[in-house]
């Protein structure tokens, strides 16, 4: 069978390559969200990694010694980490104090709570949804995966040597690790909101169930206890689970939406369980994928992920202000190239000059801060450093930077309008599981024989459009521009249903109407507006046909100042014609020459933008009806 590595730590190989597949995934999903749906994958993939790394180091550790040295772990856990954090910390409020005031907001809070590793715990009230393209302008949103792990630093050794110190058989140490691993993942379903993810999204007690799975594994796959050959047969069938397991993560990365419910009651939990199976398998030292992932590119994006996964939200936020939102293909590539870049200087000049620092044995007065700054590293570091921190100073010291953003006149209208929409929602619902197809059909004609004239005179429709629409059953989904107008369409049209959320992208929407069609509420006339955060994609929108089936679709294209727009929009144009019962509303055309019909961030519609919204649509759909 081979030699046995029992008893001796080894570098595994692989695992650098298991999280440059991380980071990349990461940065892929930031830049490009509908091209690489799960890509916040890699996120628990670096939270499985980071428990059975250290679980297992700490276990080494205690059966070399018979202890754990918790002093030496926090000091090296800070060398390791806290410098690069503090440093990008700095240097991105020094860029906000400087070229982007807007964002000093909550500044104090972000840095003094990263700094304490419980940003994760503020950002569930205050901080802005992952996913939100639009609204989730921070530079440090991405931060809130470090506090969860700087919190698991801070107190799973105490719990691993007392757990050891017990002798309790690892074998149930495991199996009790597991427990508590699904019960986080059964609490993440109780506290998952689809009006408000953060809760369950950055909550630690939701998300630590991806690295209990790590830390259980350690206890019965120690790394140092594995054989470096193998039988052909167990290698050939350890390396299927292996290309299996990395074949199902990378179908997780494309596939996995994080706005779907079904993400938070089971799915997140079964894909980092098939993390953590890809994890155990790269550790083997016998195994394909550990040699497979071990090559130059991927040690080199491995090894600087940490500093990578920094630095890329300021570089992707700052890009955005500066270039005014250019997501081009090549704009984006610079921005990649700007994070490395970045990252190559952190790693060398924070990373490694703190982590390799040791404590000389020094010449009788020759002292410590002297021998520190012996190295020229440690010099360019401590002026670059210096020149951060005045720079911090200066942002801090803004009044701005001690309190929390105002809500712009476009969010409390957003606000009011979800109640609004909700109250409104529950009639209109209630009315159609009540009614069937002949009821309807009469509540319909009924309904054209009312017209209201204050709705002529506010909406510009003839009595006759009016009376062709008004009846209407309407399901209609969108994102933050149909939070925006569904009022408007409500009172049109009282029997309107509204599904519509902040950030909600085009890859939500099959899902959301398939769910209306399951519970038989699936309208006969289907409005959609979604596109303003990222690409439709022709398989999306062939999935939302195909659930709408033969109803009349009246999907309203986009007006906004990202680069996708018009792709969607001419995307949207050239499928007419293939489809009878769809009918594109050209919002673009309708607003492109009145900007008075739109709020100050020139894309979602004010009080009067939204009427004339909701009437292009009512004239749209009394025009089908000739």
């Amino acid at each position: 069978m081979g030699q046995n590595s029992a008893g001796k730590r080894r570098y595994i190989t692989g695992f650098d390559g298991l999280r440059a597949i991380a980071v990349i995934g990461v940065i892929v999903f930031h830049l490009w969200p509908n091209r690489l749906t799960g890509g916040w994958l890699g996120v628990p993939l670096f939270f499985v990694l980071s428990g059975y790394l250290i679980t297992d180091l700490l276990i080494q550790e205690y059966d070399r010694n018979g202890r754990i040295d918790l002093i030496g772990f926090y000091r090296r856990r800070i060398k390791r980490l806290y410098p690069a954090l503090v440093v990008m910390l700095f240097a991105t409020a020094t860029m906000i104090g400087l070229f982007a005031r807007d964002l000093l907001y909550n500044l104090r809070a972000i840095i003094s709570s990263n700094m304490l590793y419980i940003y994760n715990i503020w950002a569930t009230k205050h901080g802005e949804s992952y996913f939100d393209s639009w609204g989730g302008a921070s530079p440090f949103t991405h931060l809130w995966s470090l506090s969860i792990e700087g919190q698991f630093y801070f107190i799973w050794p105490i719990i691993v040597f007392i757990v050891l110190a017990l002798r309790i058989k690892r074998t149930k140490v495991s199996i009790a690790i597991l427990v508590v691993a699904t019960l986080s993942a059964i609490w993440m379903g109780i506290m998952y909101d689809p009006a408000n993810i953060n809760r369950a999204y950055y909550g630690t007690d939701t998300r630590i169930f991806a690295v209990l799975f790590g830390t259980a594994l350690a206890f019965t796959w120690p790394s140092n206890r594995m054989k470096m050959t193998l039988s052909p047969r167990v290698k050939r069938n350890l390396d299927m689970l292996g290309i299996g397991s990395l074949v199902l993560t990378i179908i997780g990365f494309f596939w996995l939406n994080g706005q779907w419910s079904a993400t938070y009651m089971g799915l997140m939990f079964v894909f980092t369980a098939v993390i953590a199976g890809l994890i155990a398998i790269t550790s083997h030292p016998a195994s394909f994928l550990s040699h497979a992932l071990d090559n130059k590119v991927l040690n080199y994006l491995g090894t600087r992920s940490y500093s990578i996964y920094l630095y890329q939200l300021p570089v992707f936020v700052f890009f955005d202000k500066f270039t005014h939102h250019n997501d081009s293909f090549i704009v984006n590539l610079l921005k990649i190239a700007v994070v490395l870049g970045i990252a190559e200087l952190s790693y060398r000049y924070v990373e490694n000059v703190f982590r390799r620092f040791k404590k000389p044995a020094m010449q009788p007065g020759v002292t410590l801060k002297a021998r520190f700054f012996a190295s020229r590293q440690a010099k360019i570091m401590a002026t670059v450093a210096a020149v951060f921190l005045l720079g911090t100073v200066n942002a801090v010291a803004a009044k701005q930077s001690a309190k929390p953003r105002p809500e712009t006149q476009l969010q409390k209208r957003l606000h009011a309008n979800a109640s609004e929409i909700s109250a409104k929602n529950k009639r209109a619902l209630e009315a159609a599981k009540a009614s069937n197809a002949k009821k309807s059909a009469k509540k319909s004609s009924a309904a054209a024989k009312a017209v209201d004239p204050a709705l002529l005179s506010k909406y510009g429709l003839t009595k006759d459009q009016l009376g062709k629409i008004s009846g209407n059953a309407v399901t209609a989904v969108g994102d933050s521009v149909m939070v925006d107008v569904a009022p408007d369409l409500q009172e049109l049209m009282p029997n309107t249903v509204a599904d519509a959320a902040v950030g909600r992208q085009a890859y939500s929407v099959p899902g959301i109407l398939q769910s209306y069609a399951g519970r038989g509420v699936l309208a006969p006339n289907v409005i959609i507006s979604i596109g303003t955060n990222g690409t439709i994609g022709e398989d999306v929108f062939k999935q939302i046909m195909n659930t709408v089936g033969d109803r009349q679709v009246y999907w309203v294209n986009g007006y906004a100042d990202r680069s996708w727009i018009a792709t969607n929009n001419q995307f949207l144009t050239s499928q007419a014609s293939q489809y009878p019962n769809l009918h594109i509303v050209d919002w673009y055309d309708a607003v492109k020459d009145h900007g008075d019909w739109l709020g100050d961030d020139h894309v979602h519609p004010n009080p009067n933008g939204s009427v004339q919204y909701a009437a292009e649509i009512a004239k749209a759909m009394a025009d089908s009806k000739k």
